[in-house]
């Protein structure tokens, strides 16, 4: 049964579903309700408690994935941290009240998750080297760079009139660590190594993003500070966080039928970066009232970027387009050279190896290797060949080789030499072990043979020699001259029997 595609089992998911409506009732409840610090400290217990159990899970589901294992573990524990402060955090709110500060206990959690998830995506592997990965930090760079204006236009900057220090360093100084954790899933996301899907990365990097944006909400919003809005932008920031690391989750579950897509090879998110970014110059612009000339400067500006950027991007797809067909063509090359090869190291009919693949791997064994070497004649094939044609003879030549590969082993070699007459090559095998597998191929190929509607019956004979790779041509001599003295003492010993049918 094939596997639902991610998109649907997402939409269909009943945590994300429970999610969505947390999402909405959020705002009603705090901005349009009751609200309450305590019941805001509990809901963010909750969602820390899921990042742990499904961090948890998405450590299990990648066990034989040793990075990505590490990452979610990490991440588990990263959950646990802030889980027990934001816990501890709703014990003291409802014994002290709405006014309670926050627990030094608390900010400690936090800072040491925060601390851990940003070692976890720096010391996260890369997959590309050299001039791919500076293609890499750039692309990041450019995406952490707009995201870095936001939080200084709409966090940071709009705390400057705040005349509490504290409250501006803090700011600042958590606008710092999302900035680092950003940059973090952003490289891990422009990398392909992510342990993580792109939708469910950009998920998360958004509702990270905005928790350094939810001190800042009520002056964005209303012009002031504002507790009610505060809670809802930082819990709303927290849900998205969750329900990223559950999409994972889902995604992993239930990968997509397609899974196999190519990965592009642009990102088009430093370009989004810097669209937000004119927008934001624009928006910027107009709240303080500019006169013509400066837009003029500014509507220049933003469509000599869009120019540009559209420029970029048509070649950008053109290059990956015959990016794409030389990936194509250098495969049909590749699969074409291996059939060449084989066409000409293995023998057409029976698909055994040939001499020119029997020369080939004597020569890569060190000359003093110690083999053995078989070389092996079917008593009795040219009287089925003749009595029953050509098609018959090539079914028993066929059936003969299996017989042979089924009972040689792996580093063996099993060669047709021509006609009806093979060989096998036996490294490291001493004369005494050649002497057993002599005996028993005779034995195996000696047993009739069921060949379209007729039984047909023949023997082996089969000589052994013992040397080095350096004697090939020796060895060749030696094991055919043993395998024609068996030959011929049979056909002795046959004649010498009454109603003698000698085998040819």
């Amino acid at each position: 049964m094939a596997s639902r595609s991610s998109t649907g089992g997402l939409t269909r998911d009943p945590v994300l579903l429970g999610m969505a409506a947390l999402a909405l009732a959020v705002p009603i409840w705090f901005l349009a309700g009751p609200g309450g610090s305590a019941l805001s400290w509990g809901i963010q217990t909750g969602l820390d408690v899921g990042i742990l159990v499904c961090s948890g899970r998405l450590a299990r589901l990648t066990a034989g994935d040793r990075p990505a294992r590490r990452f979610w573990l990490g991440l588990a524990v990263a959950g646990l941290l802030c889980a027990l402060g934001d816990g501890l955090q709703t014990v003291l709110v409802i014994a002290g009240g709405p006014g309670t500060p926050t627990s030094i206990v608390q900010s400690l959690c936090v800072v040491l998750a925060m601390s851990e998830m940003m070692v976890l995506m720096l010391r996260h592997p890369l997959g590309d080297t050299g001039r791919l990965r500076l293609r890499l930090w750039l692309d990041a760079a450019t995406v952490l760079a707009g995201v870095a204006v936001l939080l200084w236009y709409f966090s940071i900057g709009a705390q400057l009139g705040n005349p509490r220090l504290a409250d501006r360093l803090a700011s600042a100084a958590s606008s710092v660590v999302m900035l680092v954790i950003v940059l973090g899933v952003l490289k891990l996301i422009l990398s392909g190594t992510a342990p993580f899907t792109r939708l469910a990365g950009v998920a998360g990097c958004a509702g990270v993003a905005g928790s350094a944006l939810g001190s800042a909400a009520g002056i964005i919003v209303t012009g002031g500070p504002d507790p009610r809005v505060e809670a809802v932008a930082s819990l709303l920031s927290c849900i998205l966080t969750v329900a990223s690391v559950r999409m994972q989750e889902v995604q992993t579950r239930h990968p997509r039928e397609d899974a196999r897509v190519r990965r592009r090879r642009f990102s088009l998110m430093p370009y989004a970066a810097v669209g937000v970014t004119e927008l934001l110059l624009v928006f910027a612009l107009a709240g303080r009232g500019a006169d013509p000339r400066l837009w003029g400067v500014a509507a220049g500006v933003l469509v000599i970027t869009g120019l540009v950027l559209t420029r970029q991007l048509v070649a950008f797809h053109d290059n990956d387009r015959l990016l794409t067909d030389l990936d194509r063509s250098m495969l049909e090359l590749r699969q074409l050279h291996g059939e060449l090869r084989h066409r000409a190291t293995h023998d057409a009919l029976t698909g055994l190896a040939n001499r020119a693949l029997l020369a080939e791997r004597l020569a890569a064994l060190p000359p003093a290797a110690n083999l053995s070497i078989l070389v092996l004649d079917l008593d009795g094939f040219k009287q089925v060949n003749d009595r029953h044609g050509h098609h018959t003879g090539d079914e028993l030549l066929v059936a003969a080789a299996r017989r042979l590969t089924a009972r040689v082993r792996a580093d063996d070699l099993a060669v047709r030499l021509g006609g009806d007459e093979f060989a096998v090559v036996l490294p490291d095998t001493d004369a005494d072990v050649a002497r057993r597998l002599a005996q028993a191929l005779t034995e195996a190929l000696s047993e009739p043979y069921a060949l379209g509607g007729i039984e047909a019956r023949v023997g082996a004979s089969v000589g052994v020699a013992t040397g080095t790779p350096a004697g090939l041509d020796a060895l060749l001599r030696d094991a055919d001259a043993q395998m024609y003295r068996i030959k011929t003492a049979r056909k002795t010993a046959a004649l010498a029997a009454p109603d003698a049918r000698v085998p040819a």
